[in-house]
């Protein structure tokens, strides 16, 4: 089975680490071995942070592979690490420092294999977009979708059905999403809040973790756009669009489109 675990960014991992514990107990939980990878932040101690906390949390070992250059990806050291991880897990930061310096590199192809034998992978904020093969790069927020709003890049391509957004509420990003999802309606759009994770199984079957909500744009119902003549700003038309707003232990599931809420024991006097 493999294993994608995007998180909204701004983990609480001191109140209520539910997200981190989750990613740590699919990892192995006290068998673990995490391996974290920090490049898309400009922090020279965020690698050690997230050692020192997965440690904390109980993983057996916890590992960052500390470089920033792209002649520096795919090490034989490196390579090692990757093999022997359990958990694989990037950081928040800018995604398009991740890509610019791995893609295309052994490293790349390693990290791949890794998710395809089993090895979960995960990122948090910028580390959830880069999970995608078409990644939202940058953009801006707004609850329409217009020309403009948002930029693509390539992601590290974990995933060709998904493409994630992240600080998803707390930055107003639903009609960049709708638009990424209106300019190809073949994927889903997973829009996730802070403090929250989308756990996607088999690439299909998605789980919520959390305390926020993850939001799913699904396009394949879409009878007509005119996102390809929007222009100079203007708002982009989308028909038929379905949204889903999911929280903790909800289930969408991408085969038959279908949305599960968790059952609710309602007290009755």
């Amino acid at each position: 089975m493999t294993t994608l675990m995007p998180m909204g960014g701004a983990l609480d991992e001191r109140k209520d680490p539910t997200v981190l514990q989750e990613f740590l107990r699919r990892a192995g939980g006290k068998r673990a071995r995490i391996l974290i990878l920090p490049q898309a932040s400009a922090r020279r101690d965020t690698g050690q942070e997230y050692v020192d906390m997965f440690k904390a949390f109980g993983a057996k070992e916890a590992v960052t592979l500390e470089f920033r250059k792209r002649s520096e990806a795919g090490t034989a050291e490196q390579v090692k690490h990757i093999r022997k991880a359990s958990g694989i897990f990037f950081s928040g930061g800018t995604q398009m420092r991740i890509s610019a310096i791995m893609a295309g590199t052994v490293l790349e192809s390693e990290l791949l294999a890794a998710y395809r034998r089993g090895t979960i992978v995960g990122g948090t904020s910028a580390g959830a977009s880069i999970l995608s093969k078409t990644m939202i790069a940058y953009g801006n927020g707004g609850p329409t979708p217009r020309e403009g709003i948002i930029q693509f890049s390539a992601g590290l391509g974990f995933t060709d059905k998904f493409i994630f957004d992240q600080h998803f509420r707390q930055r107003d990003r639903l009609g960049r999403l709708i638009y990424a999802v209106s300019s190809y309606p073949g994927a889903f759009g997973v829009g996730i809040d802070e403090d929250t994770a989308a756990i996607v199984e088999d690439d299909s079957r998605l789980t919520v973790c959390g305390s926020g909500a993850v939001t799913v744009v699904d396009g394949f119902e879409v009878t007509d756009t005119d996102v390809a003549e929007a222009e100079n700003g203007r708002v982009a038309a989308v028909a038929n669009l379905r949204v889903h707003v999911l929280t903790h232990n909800s289930v969408y599931d991408g085969k038959s489109r279908m949305a599960t809420l968790p059952s609710r024991q309602l007290l009755v006097d």
